[in-house]
């Protein structure tokens, strides 16, 4: 049983250890399958995010904005 999102993949970027862990353990528990980057330089190096059906994105990363990595990604047409 996938749940019923199927096969919806989620990134989620976060420096927070335990919101990161909580975030993923209850997407996982909704039936997503879900990645982690801790970092802006991780999530501007994420080698599929053409197959994302979302992204949580943290504001506050500790090499950067997360406002800043979305804007990475729309600039480069993700």
């Amino acid at each position: 049983d996938r749940g019923r999102f199927g096969h919806l993949r989620v990134l989620v970027v976060e420096d927070d250890e335990q919101l990161a862990m909580r975030l993923t353990d209850r997407l996982r528990g909704a039936g997503l399958a879900v990645d982690l980057a801790r970092s802006r330089e991780e999530g501007e190096a994420w080698p599929d995010l053409d197959r994302l059906g979302a992204v949580i994105l943290g504001l506050g990363l500790p090499d950067g904005s997360g406002m800043d990595l979305l804007r990475f990604w729309r600039a480069r047409g993700v």
